[in-house]
């Protein structure tokens, strides 16, 4: 493996998104092009070549999505906050809408591109990651019978490790 020759590839992939991309993303991109297997063990090499490029700040940071400090919000002062909560405001902006738009994925890899993307327009997202959770169809479910709307499930499914598209399911 050229591995020199690999990460310059995944840092132009990285690169390529705006909002930033995760190990897996760059991963999937690099399989779907040839030039990585699609292996547990090339998973973990490409993760250890890519951690020691940016420890000699030879790549730019990724997206961990699992991995995160909890600390509860906190501000200098009261005026501090209520200068803030202009940002925080926004309106429904699928109300009004004939339906009801959900936009899932299977992996977690896209729900930052995902959010990023839709996150002005209202639509929520959903992340499956890759088996079923009750609660979480409880979830959803209340939500869909809560609104009077039809509900409409768009699927976004990862190049490389399938058939890469969007399936439409009409779930109201």
């Amino acid at each position: 493996m050229r591995w020199p020759v690999v990460v310059d590839r995944a840092r132009e992939i990285v690169e390529s998104y705006d909002g930033g991309v995760t190990l897996r993303q760059v991963m999937y991109r690099l399989v779907s092009e040839g030039a990585l297997p699609h292996t547990a063990p090339m998973y973990r090499r490409l993760s250890a070549q890519l951690a020691k490029a940016r420890r000699e700040s030879r790549f730019p940071d990724l997206i961990d999505t699992v991995r995160e400090v909890h600390v509860p919000p906190a501000w200098d002062g009261a005026d501090a906050f209520v200068a803030q909560m202009p940002g925080w405001f926004r309106l429904d902006r699928t109300e009004g809408q004939e339906h009801a738009l959900y936009v899932a994925a299977e992996k977690d890899t896209l729900r930052q591109q995902l959010t990023g993307w839709l996150d002005q327009a209202g639509i929520p997202v959903l992340v499956v990651r890759g088996f079923g959770s009750q609660s979480y169809a409880d979830v959803v479910h209340d939500r869909v019978t809560a609104d009077p709307r039809d509900a409409v499930l768009l699927v976004v499914v990862l190049p490389g490790v399938r058939e890469c598209g969007v399936t439409v399911y009409c779930i109201g």
